[in-house]
């Protein structure tokens, strides 16, 4: 059996740290951030065999990406998950499921863990949470888990059946088994490495359940670390970091009413911290040597008494006991892992007191400890001084937040952006390494790399192309990796600690196959997917085709404006793809005005990604000031959590931006106020005949929305957006082709229109309430909008979906006013007349090489 863990997450803008462990052949998480599902996906590392999922901590950095994991397994494949956590998980997957997201296949155990009770997985391999929490927590009022106890679809264990006095009660698979309730938690230990798990006595057999669920009402004596935390705990530095706080104590009806109208909160909330968890993994004994010779020595014969004694049995042979140590070398204990997450400076204390009281348990055998917390917490001296003065420990540092990104957690869209920006470099927008200042985000107008007084000032020599081509782009390519190579070190010592990339193997058993791998570990910043020998030879071939491209770069150099835009950060449906993340658009208005339409996981990466600086992103984020889903579905909206908790701590003074959302919505959106803000989020609900008005800087000019209904899920909304220098745009959002679009979509300027499917998929396009292709263009004729940008591709589709043959004459009219969305695309409104023909050659010529 082989056992080890791997950096999965390492970047709170990209995928934020997390591990995922293997142990005979399933997969236990630690955390799961925004992105994981596609990271998963992308990497090709079994999302489906995902059957524990631990959190350190809940906030919207954990859990970010738990929806939309938990989606995309349901979707595929019948499994039993485990969830454990800190308060209030149980809360938060329960409101999840009973509003937005139907999980069908998969059945979900949820653990609240308040006591340190090993939980023991496959093979095992044990599990025991150490849980810090402050003291006096228990006292206050415990709101959410009476709410809990009353919602409807309250997850409960899969049976009720008590133990019975000779039932094996050891479930695999991530059930707790308790120790014995009349001794410590480090006796139970012990007896569990002696009998290689622990197995339930009678006295923690009475009351318990049958899937190892926690005895709320008699827990085990397991010891609960609490500690004396002083208020002024809060860490200065990194805000990213700082400490979640949320209101208690409105009433349920007075909460509705303050979100609802936006008022602020009352006075006397108590502001209450969650519970940090960090966890310990523990590897069985690997077995000694069994020697033939000497078990031929004492003429034992083969077969079944091999097995008995290499399973650690005496056995009796011609009178004579013949115990395993006469023919096995001595077992070799298992090797631990520690996974530490804190998130206050007063918690550091408080961990290392714990561990050295009991350094027997948690220190002995130790191999690995990761280091998921940020700088604040990991460059503390006393932090340091425990944990780097550990005798053959190796120290992970897996939290590379406080750096601009060194390596690209998506591979495939990364390298197909590279190709873009090569093409249309003022199109396709690519990331630029700048050190995130997450503490200093005032950004300057014209502070933002390459550009200047709304335009962009070209980086090229004076007779330089623009646009990278033929050899040029191998050239680049070749260049760009050894520039990553340079940069990029496998194993980089600071202060001792260990920093390696995501992918990183750690090798926790069998004892002589402890290691660390990197055979696995990305290391590109700039990735190469593609056959640059294909390309190149390709692009010999079509000169003609390049050519339109360097005069649209060499002209767009000189008339490109910033404001006016579009970013459309994700293009594609339902999940995210190799080449599409699901969608995400922002309509940048001017500088300080900014509108988001729809915002699905990972949208936030998706901008990061974009950036040409820090202050280019922090810039965007500052300014969104309305945000507009427009319907319930997962791929749409589980983005904008997170973006609002980031935007909140970078700008903690800053006014939240104005939500529009449909009212399916409001229980989600209410729950995540409640648990993670300390003042409330400005929420109107979509409906018919709603106008809302935002000023716009400081003159008297108005961005004027109209939400509108359409054809797709219940409460799902289109909306139309009007000011005099954008003119009027139409977002269609999710729909069937319907009247509500045709009608606030007349003679629009801009038309945003989804097209799922391809022609040959009608049918499963009416079946799930999308539109084709050609519906879409047939619509935009019928409306004489000027341009139509097409997004929400399936992601069936690379590219983009093909036309049918027979309708490319019947819509040769609107294909020159067409433009095919992609991820990482930037549409300056003062070019989108001219971007349809350039979009048709790069059509053409993506055929060609893919």
């Amino acid at each position: 059996m082989e056992v080890y863990i791997q950096i999965v997450g390492s970047h709170k803008l990209a995928v934020p740290p997390s591990l995922r462990l293997f142990v005979n052949g399933e997969f236990t998480l630690f955390n799961c951030g925004e992105n994981m599902q596609r990271f998963l996906n992308e990497h090709k590392l079994h999302v489906v065999k995902t059957r524990n999922i631990f959190f350190t901590k809940i906030n919207p950095e954990t859990i970010g990406g738990l929806v939309g994991l938990l989606l995309t397994i349901d979707n595929i494949a019948n499994s039993d998950i485990s969830i454990y956590g800190p308060k209030p998980i149980e809360q938060i997957v329960n409101n999840f499921k009973c509003s937005f997201a139907k999980l069908k296949n998969i059945k979900l155990q949820v653990h609240e863990i308040c006591e340190s009770v090993p939980i023991v997985l496959k093979g095992n391999v044990v599990i025991t949470p150490i849980v810090i929490q402050e003291k006096g927590e228990s006292d206050m009022p415990n709101q959410c888990v009476e709410e809990v106890d009353h919602v409807e679809g309250r997850i409960a264990p899969a049976s009720t059946d008590t133990y019975g006095g000779e039932t094996n009660h050891a479930r695999e698979g991530g059930a707790v088994k308790h120790g014995s309730s009349g001794g410590s938690r480090l006796d139970n230990c012990k007896k569990r490495k002696l009998q290689g798990g622990i197995i339930p006595n009678e006295e923690n057999r009475k009351g318990g359940h049958e899937y190892g669920e926690i005895d709320k009402e008699n827990p085990p004596n397991g010891e609960a670390h609490r500690m004396d935390h002083p208020s002024e705990g809060i860490p200065k530095g990194n805000q990213l970091d700082r400490e979640l706080l949320y209101e208690q104590g409105l009433s349920s009806n007075a909460e509705e009413e303050r979100n609802d109208k936006g008022t602020k909160p009352e006075k006397g909330q108590v502001k209450k911290k969650y519970s940090t968890i960090c966890y310990t993994i523990e590897c069985p004994q690997t077995i000694g040597k069994f020697h033939v010779e000497k078990a031929k020595s004492l003429n034992i014969p083969p077969g079944k008494y091999y097995g008995i004694l290499k399973s650690g049995k005496p056995i009796t042979l011609n009178n004579k006991v013949i115990k395993p140590e006469d023919v096995c070398d001595k077992n070799i204990d298992g090797r631990k892992a520690l996974v530490i997450d804190l998130e206050h400076v007063a918690d550091v204390k408080n961990l290392s007191e714990e561990l050295s009281s009991k350094g027997n348990f948690y220190l002995k055998n130790l191999e690995y400890i990761f280091h998921l917390s940020g700088d604040q917490i990991t460059n503390m001296d006393n932090y340091k001084k425990f944990f780097l003065n550990l005798k053959n420990v190796k120290n992970v540092k897996c939290n590379q937040s406080s750096s601009s990104l060194k390596v690209c957690p998506f591979v495939s869209t990364a390298s197909l952006n590279n190709f873009l920006s090569k093409l249309l470099p003022t199109i396709f927008l690519k990331y630029k390494a700048d050190t995130p200042l997450y503490d200093h985000c005032h950004a300057s107008p014209d502070d933002d790399n390459g550009r200047e007084g709304g335009k962009l000032v070209s980086t090229a020599k004076e007779g330089e192309p623009t646009c990278h081509m033929g050899k040029e782009v191998e050239k680049d390519a070749e260049k760009e990796m050894k520039k990553d190579a340079a940069y990029q070190i496998e194993c980089e010592q600071s202060d001792s600690y260990c920093a390696y990339n995501p992918l990183s193997k750690f090798v926790l058993h069998p004892f002589h196959k402890v290691s660390i791998s990197t055979d696995e570990m990305l290391r590109e910043l700039y990735p190469t997917f593609f056959n640059s020998a294909k390309i190149s030879n390709v692009l010999k071939h079509n000169k003609d085709l390049l050519k339109p491209f360097e005069h649209f770069n060499n002209r767009a150099t000189q008339s490109y404006l910033k404001f006016p835009s579009f970013y459309f950060l994700g293009t594609g449906c339902s999940m995210p793809s190799t080449f599409r993340n699901v969608s995400g658009i922002i309509l940048n208005v001017e500088e300080n005005f900014r509108i988001v339409l729809d915002f699905g996981e990972g949208s936030l990466y998706q901008l990061y990604w974009m950036s040409q600086s820090w202050i280019h992103f922090s810039n965007t984020l500052k300014s969104i000031k309305v945000v507009f889903i427009s319907h319930a579905h997962a791929d749409h909206h589980m983005g904008l959590y997170y973006m609002l908790h980031v935007r909140r701590l970078l700008f903690p003074h800053l006014d939240d931006p104005l939500i529009l959302i449909p009212s399916t919505l409001k229980s989600w959106m209410n729950l995540f106020s409640e648990l993670f803000f300390d003042k409330p989020i400005k929420v109107l609900y979509n409906e018919e005949n709603l106008e809302v008005k935002e000023k716009v800087g400081d003159d008297d000019s108005f961005v004027i929305l109209r939400p509108f209904k359409v054809n797709h899920v219940k409460e799902s909304y289109g909306i139309k957006i009007e000011r005099n220098n954008i003119g009027s745009i139409v977002y269609s959002a999710d729909t069937r082709p319907c009247d509500n679009v045709k009608i606030f979509s007349k003679n629009c300027d801009i038309l945003i229109h989804e097209a799922t499917f391809d022609d040959e998929l009608l049918d499963e396009a009416i079946h799930k309430k999308h539109s084709t292709t050609h519906e879409a263009m047939q619509i935009s004729l019928e409306v004489k909008c000027k341009t139509l940008i097409l997004t929400h591709f399936s992601q069936r589709y690379p590219k983009a979906p093909k036309l049918n043959k027979s309708s490319c004459s019947e819509i040769n009219e609107i294909m020159n006013k067409t433009i095919y969305s992609f991820d990482y695309m930037c549409i300056p409104l003062s070019l989108i007349n001219e971007l349809p023909h350039y979009f048709s050659i790069l059509l053409n010529l993506l055929e060609k090489i893919f």
